[in-house]
């Protein structure tokens, strides 16, 4: 732009030279081509740096969303092991109930649960060690702290009702009265509903994603 106007005015200048009729009226208008060509400089300067300025956020704005999606992408695969442990749990319950006194196996339902219970061990380790991302913006990170708190807990009360469960089948061994116990600790010691969408929500529409 700052080009074309260069070659305008040069053009101009020669024609207006050989065509005005005193050197005054040349001389009034190359000050208004001047003032002319100074004001479009610097609004092509201007413009030049708020697109930079646009491009830079934007950028920014792209790398904060790649970082919240990377992050996001393996909180939801810990997310997804903890709920088939919960999802095994309740299976080993509920389907202990359809099991007979002559088909039972106190010894084998405690070592399921065991082992049950150090697998939702090493997933509550993993949850504990999420931190929020530096690099994203304060209110951002501050949404991310909050689903993790929200997880720590929901591992917590998981954990919680696979141990007591699995001590319960340790120390009862008549099938009537632990499947009562199971289900009592299953009713009473379950996390509530794990709900970050609030917060997802939140972080996605202040990144633009």
């Amino acid at each position: 732009m700052i080009y074309l106007l260069t070659v305008a005015a040069a053009v101009a200048l020669v024609l207006l030279y050989k065509f005005l009729p005193t050197r005054k009226n040349f001389v009034a208008i190359c000050a208004v081509l001047v003032v002319v060509f100074g004001v479009s400089a610097f609004v092509t300067t201007r413009q030049a740096q708020r697109e930079e300025i646009s491009r830079a956020q934007l950028e920014e704005l792209q790398a904060r969303q790649k970082i919240f999606s990377d992050w996001y992408a393996s909180y939801q695969r810990d997310i997804d092991r903890l709920d088939r442990n919960w999802q095994t749990y309740h299976n080993i319950v509920d389907g202990l109930q359809s099991v007979d006194a002559d088909s039972f196996n106190a010894e084998a339902l405690h070592l399921r649960l065991r082992e049950l219970e150090q697998e939702s061990i090493d997933e509550q380790i993993k949850i504990y060690g999420l931190t929020a991302p530096q690099s994203l913006d304060e209110q951002s990170r501050t949404h991310v702290e909050e689903i993790i708190r929200k997880t720590k807990d929901y591992v917590d009360a998981q954990t919680r009702t696979i141990s007591l469960s699995a001590t319960a089948a340790q120390s009862i061994t008549e099938l009537d009265a632990l499947k009562l116990k199971l289900h009592d600790i299953m009713i009473r010691e379950s996390p509530e509903g794990l709900f970050t969408a609030p917060e997802v929500s939140a972080i996605r529409d202040a990144l633009g994603d």
